[in-house]
């Protein structure tokens, strides 16, 4: 799962215990109250990292690149990755169809509160690191931005905006492959693959840039 052990084992316990979960087996406990707190840790200590990291950027490059990297999305593909979606305990009614992603991301969340809780700041922070070097390939504020370009230049031709969708994903939860295709109304523009989503999603806009200029 992740480089980080408890000492206190409860509160991993209660980070992985869905509310579905709670209600059906009698638990006075589940994560929401953690997955506030830890999405308020998660904000904090990767904002002090990229503070740290990224001194030449004002506040709103700053912004921008936390917001691609703390939201919804991203911490799916995280939990995905350290194994969340098979730790956490959901009830029966949410067992065949697995974690959504908003459930694995909710408990992503929690997981952070939980460390805070156990280790304080400093573990958190490392936990942080991990989340960030995992984003590592979409953190750089001078990376070329394909999906704007292409959107910008479909615009142009008069051709509205395209639609990204992951249509498979392959490899071991730590070693996972996303597969997105583009598309413009129902025309196919291009797919490509990637380590994340978002590398995918990069990847085939460049892909259909390149078609586009011949």
């Amino acid at each position: 799962m992740i480089n980080y052990i408890f000492r206190k084992k409860d509160l991993l316990r209660e980070a992985l215990t869905h509310s579905s979960y709670a209600n059906e087996s009698g638990l006075p406990y589940h994560n929401e109250r953690m997955e506030f707190l830890g999405d308020a840790v998660l904000e904090l200590t990767v904002s002090d990292l990229l503070y740290d990291r990224y001194k030449e950027l004002d506040e709103g490059q700053l912004t921008r690149i936390r917001s691609q990297i703390v939201c919804e999305k991203k911490l799916y593909e995280w939990a995905l990755a350290v194994g969340l979606h098979r730790a956490v305990r959901l009830g029966r009614s949410l067992i065949k169809k697995g974690p959504t992603p908003a459930i694995a991301a909710d408990t992503a969340e929690s997981l952070f509160g939980a460390v805070f809780l156990d280790g304080g700041y400093s573990a958190a922070l490392s936990l942080a690191k991990a989340y960030l070097e995992f984003h590592r390939d979409e953190l750089s504020p001078d990376r070329q931005d394909t999906k704007t370009l292409l959107q910008e230049t479909l615009q142009a031709m008069g051709r509205g905006v395209p639609y990204y969708r992951t249509v498979e994903r392959t490899g071991p939860d730590h070693s996972l492959k996303f597969k997105v295709e583009v598309t413009i109304g129902d025309e196919l523009l291009a797919e490509a693959w990637g380590n994340t989503i978002k590398e995918a999603e990069f990847e085939a806009a460049g892909a259909a840039l390149k078609k586009m200029q011949g």
